[in-house]
């Protein structure tokens, strides 16, 4: 009697190996589908925290705009004043404070809505005495050692339920 010694893979074993193949390289997708989803957020949310202090920026560079509470608003929309070089045509020589800090809060919403999905924005103050201005009143509404609040929300998509509301708060001094 003779032994026979079998030498290679059957068929059903390469099969079962092109299984648990094709098994990992579908798990390797997912992460990957993950890890891009996770870095496309941390873009928007780092996108939001450099727009939240380039506000707190444009408010300190303009204290007296930022103490008169021209800049406190419920939801950002401000007005074009052509205030500064390079944004037109058209320059005023002479802004007041006050139209400086339309024209901050107006680029700033135009930069805002190129770079974060759906953005909204609020600008608050609380005065050394505690008190919370939430709009600008004719007189000092958020003197020196007020404290800013700068709140930037946007939509974006969670991956289960479509679009979820973030956001994010930055507080400052001017």
């Amino acid at each position: 009697m003779s032994i026979v010694e079998n030498k290679g893979f059957s068929l059903v074993e390469v099969m079962i190996a092109v299984f648990v193949l094709a098994i990992g390289l579908l798990g390797i997708a997912g992460l990957q589908l993950t890890g891009m989803k996770n870095n496309q957020t941390a873009y928007v949310r780092t996108q939001v925290t450099l727009l939240a202090t380039s506000l707190a920026d444009r408010m300190r560079a303009n204290i007296a705009g930022a103490e008169t509470g021209d800049y406190l608003i419920a939801n950002v929309v401000g007005t074009n004043n052509n205030c500064g070089l390079g944004y037109g045509t058209v320059i005023v020589s002479a802004c007041s404070s006050s139209n400086l800090a339309q024209d901050d809060l107006f680029r700033w919403i135009e930069l805002a809505k190129t770079t974060v999905p759906q953005p909204t924005a609020s600008v608050t103050c609380t005065t050394p005495a505690n008190v919370l201005v939430v709009a600008p009143t004719a007189g000092i509404d958020c003197p020196r050692g007020s404290k800013h609040t700068i709140t930037v929300n946007w939509l974006e998509h969670d991956g289960t339920n479509g679009l979820a509301a973030n956001g994010t708060t930055l507080e400052f001094q001017p």
